[in-house]
């Protein structure tokens, strides 16, 4: 399994994210303070708000505070170039690493979500930073499942990275190269 996912590191979470999409449009009966009146464009607003509020907090209570209250403590998953971390400990746990400065940044623009109420999938773009340097930029993709207390939880996160940006050589005049 860990040689696919080397050869294939956006596998894992093409396959996760397919998953989530079957979940979202199965159809289900809903669950306990789940809102059925409001169809797929209000849960989905409801995620989007959700998705700004977790960046917010990001922001004000710091990067492990906020993941541990944010993710589903046991099922969650956290995938990034390759590597998947399963349950909100294990995926906060790097943040106590991270070096002064460190900062990560990003904005819903978009998703999909269930009639039902209590599912939705959010997109957009992120910022890794340390200081004023930009480290890493792209987009994610996160999954949300509300709980029983009807708040909504991570269930699943993604992210691809922006493709490198190509050398900055100057075409050889003479068409050799180097």
């Amino acid at each position: 399994m860990t040689t696919a996912i080397k050869r294939h590191p956006y596998r894992a979470a093409f396959v996760a994210m397919l998953v989530a999409l079957a979940v979202a449009c199965s159809a289900g009966g809903g669950g306990p303070n789940v809102d059925l009146k409001g169809g797929a464009e209000a849960t989905l607003k409801s995620a989007i708000e959700a998705d700004t509020a977790f960046a917010a907090a990001v922001q004000k209570d710091g990067l492990k505070t906020a993941f541990l209250a944010w993710f589903e403590t046991e099922g969650s998953q956290f995938i990034d170039r390759g590597s998947m971390l399963t349950g909100a400990a294990a995926i906060a746990a790097p943040f106590d690493r991270a070096p002064p400065g460190f900062l990560l940044e990003w904005t819903p623009d978009g998703g999909h979500a269930s009639d039902a109420g209590d599912f939705a999938t959010t997109t957009g773009r992120y910022t890794v930073k340390m200081g004023d340097q930009q480290i890493d930029a792209g987009r994610y993709v996160t999954s949300w499942k509300k709980n029983a207390e009807g708040a909504w939880k991570v269930v699943l996160e993604a992210t691809v990275s922006d493709p490198a940006a190509p050398p900055t050589t100057t075409p050889d005049p003479q068409g050799r190269p180097g």
